[in-house]
C-alpha cells in the first residue's frame, strides 16, 4: 500500500472512530435521528398545578419541600406488545437541568403509543402499576390540615412517540389531578343570640375509621375497601373557642381536613361538644346530619353550622370544584 492509499485510509478509521464517540457521547445533538432524543418530563408547572387544585403550585414548591415524583411507563409495539419503560422511576427536580432521572431512556418511534402514569410523593414501597391501574396502598384515610398532612396527586399522558416529539417542549406533559378530596366545617351562631358559645371539640361518625388505610386506583376516583366506623372520631380539639356570628372561611371557626374520597352506608354525622356563657358544665353535644355520605375526589365540601338556639343548629351543604385561590396559608391553596 502506498504513502497516499494508508494516510486515506488512516483518516478514514480515525473518522470512523470519531462519529462512533460523539454518538455515543452526544445522543442528543440536532443532528442525531428525533429517535434517539431522551425522554424528558415537564412534571409541573405553574399553570398545570393551579388549574389541577395542587396544594403545590409549581416546581418550586415541590423543590424546596425536598419532595419527588415517582413514573410508571409502558409502550406498545405495533404487533400489541407492551414493552416497560419505567418502572417506578424517581424523578427529582434540580437548578440546572429542571426535572430529571438517572436512567436515560430515548423515545422509540416504531412503537404506536406511549403511556405514562405520574404520582406524587414518590414511593418505594406500596406501589403497583398493572394493566393502566395505578394502585397506592397505605394512604391515611382522614387527615387533619395541621401542617403534617401529605396531598397525593396523580397524572397521565398518552401519546405515539412521534406525538411528543413534534412538541414544543418534545417532552411529557403532567397535569396533576387530586386523589383526596377536601371537607371544610365552619361553625357559627345566629347573629340574634346574644349567648357566648364555646366549642371544645368536633367528632364525626360513619367516616373511615383512623387507623384504617385507604387504596387509591389510578384513574378511579377511590376504591372502598376501607372499614367505615359507626363509632364517633375525635378529629380535632378545639380548646374552647368562641363561635363567632359570622359563617364566612375567614371569621368562622373552620376546620379543614384532607380525606380519601368514600361511601358511607349512612350520612356522615358531626358531635359538636360545647358549652354556653363560659358554664363550666357543657350542654348535651349537638349531633348534627349532614346528609352528605359521597365523597369524591377533588371536590371541596363546605359544611356550615350555625347554632339558632341551643342544639337547634341549622346546616348547609356546598360541593364545589378544588380550585385554586389565594389564601393567608399558602400552602393550602384553596
Amino acid at each position: 500500500m502506498n504513502t497516499n492509499l494508508r494516510h486515506i485510509s488512516y483518516c478514514l478509521i480515525a473518522l470512523l472512530l470519531f462519529v462512533a464517540c460523539r454518538k455515543e457521547s452526544h445522543p442528543l445533538t440536532p443532528e442525531e435521528p428525533e429517535e434517539q432524543y431522551a425522554i424528558s418530563m415537564n412534571a409541573t408547572s405553574v399553570t398545570g398545578m393551579t388549574t389541577s387544585r395542587a396544594l403545590v403550585t409549581d416546581d418550586a414548591d415541590l423543590q424546596v419541600q425536598g419532595t419527588n415524583l415517582g413514573v410508571f411507563a409502558y409502550k406498545e409495539l405495533a404487533d400489541g406488545t407492551k414493552v416497560s419503560v419505567f418502572d417506578n422511576e424517581r424523578i427529582y427536580y434540580t437548578d440546572t437541568d429542571g426535572w430529571k432521572y438517572d436512567n436515560t431512556k430515548y423515545w422509540d418511534k416504531a412503537a404506536t403509543e406511549y403511556c405514562f402514569v405520574a404520582y406524587y410523593p414518590y414511593l418505594t414501597d406500596n406501589i403497583i402499576y398493572n394493566k393502566q391501574n395505578l394502585t397506592i396502598s397505605n394512604i391515611p384515610c382522614w387527615q387533619t390540615i395541621d401542617g403534617s398532612e401529605t396531598d397525593y396527586l396523580v397524572a397521565n399522558s398518552n401519546g405515539s412517540a412521534n406525538y411528543y416529539l413534534s412538541t414544543d417542549s418534545k417532552s411529557v406533559p403532567l397535569d396533576f389531578k387530586h386523589i383526596l378530596c377536601q371537607l371544610e366545617v365552619r361553625v357559627a351562631k345566629n347573629a340574634f343570640l346574644s349567648s357566648t358559645y364555646t366549642l371544645s371539640s368536633i367528632s364525626y361518625t360513619n367516616v373511615p375509621k383512623l387507623d384504617e388505610k385507604a387504596d387509591y386506583t389510578f384513574p378511579e376516583d377511590a376504591s372502598n375497601e376501607f372499614v367505615i366506623s359507626s363509632t364517633a372520631q375525635l378529629m380535632a380539639e378545639l380548646n374552647n373557642v368562641v363561635v363567632p356570628s359570622d359563617p364566612d372561611e375567614n371569621t368562622s371557626t373552620t376546620i379543614k381536613h384532607l380525606v380519601v374520597p368514600f361511601n358511607a352506608s349512612d350520612n356522615v354525622k358531626v358531635t359538636l361538644a360545647y358549652k354556653v356563657n363560659g358554664n363550666d358544665t357543657p350542654r348535651s353535644p349537638a349531633v348534627v346530619d349532614t346528609n352528605l355520605s359521597t365523597l369524591q375526589a377533588g371536590k371541596r365540601y363546605v359544611l356550615t353550622l350555625i347554632f339558632n338556639s341551643g342544639a337547634d343548629i341549622e346546616t348547609s351543604l356546598e360541593i364545589l370544584d378544588w380550585v385554586y385561590e389565594d389564601v393567608d396559608e399558602d400552602k393550602y391553596n384553596w
